[in-house]
C-alpha cells in the first residue's frame, strides 16, 4: 500500500502511492486550496520537463488561472507554452541585465573562493609547504634557514638517497630532529640546535596561526559573498523579471532551472516547495530550491 501523510500546518508532507493512483491530482488539489484560501506562494519543481508540464497542466485543469503561474525554462508543451517566461517579460532584455550578469559572475567567483577557503580551514593539519609559505612572510629568518640552496652548476639537488629533494626538505629534517650538512647548520646554528620539543611547539604555533588566517579569509569571503548576493538581489528586484515573478502565485521549473534561476527565484520568495516525482530528485537539489521564507515542503512520488 502507498501512503498519504498530509497536515496543513506540517513543515513536511509526503504523498507516495502506486502509479496511476492520483498522486498528481492530490498535489493539484492541495495547490488549488493554497491558492484559494491563502496568499502563500508555491515553487513547483520536477526532475524532468515532462513531469513539470504534467503537473502544470493538472493545475490548469483544476482551475488555477494562467495569470497566477509562470514556467521557467526554454522547453514546454503547447498547453504550458503560455506560462513560459519570455524575453519580452524581462529575462535578458532587462535594462539592468549587464549589471545583473556582472554580479552573477562575481558571485560565482566568490562562491569558489568560499569553497577553497573552507577546504583550507577544514584541513586536519597543514602541510610543510603551507608552513614554509607562511614562514616566508611571517618569519623570514626561519624561511631562510629552511630554504634549500640552489644548485650552482645547474644540476638537480639530491638528498642522501640520491633522489631529488623538494623545497620542504630542510624543514622536514628540522621537524624530525635530523641534522643537515655542516654548512647548513653553520649558517643558522641557533635554529638548528633548538631542542626537539621547542621545534614541535613552534610547528604547533605556526599551524595555529595558519588556521587563524584561514578563518579570517573564510569570514572575509563569506562577507563579500553575502554583500554581492544582496546587491544582486536588489538588481533583480528592480528588473522586469523580478516584477513578473513577484506578481505570480506559482512558479514551476525543473531542478536544473531552479539552480540556474536561483537568484531570480529568491525575488519570488516561495512559501511552499512542491516537488513532483520527488523520488527522482537528489536531496541536494531539493535543498537548493529552498528559500529563506520557505516554511513547508510537499513531496510527491512513487512508493518505491
Amino acid at each position: 500500500m502507498g501512503s498519504v501523510t498530509l497536515n496543513w500546518f506540517s513543515e513536511l508532507s509526503l504523498i507516495f502511492l502506486f502509479s496511476g493512483t492520483g498522486k498528481s491530482y492530490i498535489g493539484a488539489l492541495i495547490a488549488k486550496a493554497i491558492h484559494i484560501f491563502t496568499q502563500q506562494t508555491i515553487l513547483v519543481v520536477c526532475y524532468t520537463n515532462h513531469a513539470l508540464d504534467d503537473i502544470l497542466t493538472s493545475l490548469l485543469d483544476i482551475g488555477i488561472p494562467e495569470a497566477s503561474m509562470v514556467r521557467l525554462g526554454s522547453k514546454s508543451t503547447a498547453r504550458t507554452e503560455p506560462l513560459r517566461l519570455r524575453r519580452n517579460q524581462g529575462d535578458s532584455t532587462s535594462r539592468n541585465w549587464p549589471a545583473i550578469k556582472e554580479l552573477k559572475g562575481q558571485l560565482e567567483d566568490l562562491r569558489r573562493s568560499v569553497e577553497s577557503a573552507f577546504e583550507l580551514y577544514s584541513l586536519p593539519k597543514y602541510s610543510l609547504m603551507d608552513i614554509l609559505d607562511y614562514l616566508e612572510i611571517e618569519a623570514p629568518q626561519y624561511f631562510k634557514a629552511f630554504r634549500v640552496p640552489e644548485s650552482k652548476d645547474g644540476m638537480e639537488t639530491t638528498g642522501a638517497n640520491s633522489k631529488p629533494i623538494g623545497p620542504d626538505y630542510l624543514l622536514e629534517k628540522w621537524v624530525k630532529g635530523d641534522r643537515p650538512k655542516a654548512e647548513i647548520m653553520k649558517s643558522n646554528p641557533k635554529i638548528w640546535k633548538m631542542a626537539h620539543d621547542d621545534r614541535k611547539h613552534l610547528v604547533r604555533q605556526w599551524s595555529d596561526a595558519l588556521q587563524e588566517e584561514s578563518i579570517e579569509q573564510l569570514s572575509k569571503y563569506i562577507d563579500e559573498f553575502n554583500g554581492c548576493q544582496q546587491r544582486l538581489q536588489r538588481e533583480l528586484n528592480r528588473s522586469e523579471v523580478g516584477g513578473v515573478l513577484r506578481n505570480k502565485r506559482i512558479v514551476g521549473c525543473t531542478t536544473t532551472a531552479a539552480a540556474m534561476y536561483r537568484e531570480e527565484i529568491q525575488t519570488f520568495k516561495p512559501d511552499i516547495l512542491l516537488a513532483e516525482e520527488a523520488g527522482e530528485i537528489l536531496e541536494s537539489h531539493v535543498l537548493t530550491s529552498l528559500g529563506p521564507e520557505t516554511s513547508q515542503m510537499i513531496l510527491i512520488g512513487d512508493h518505491r
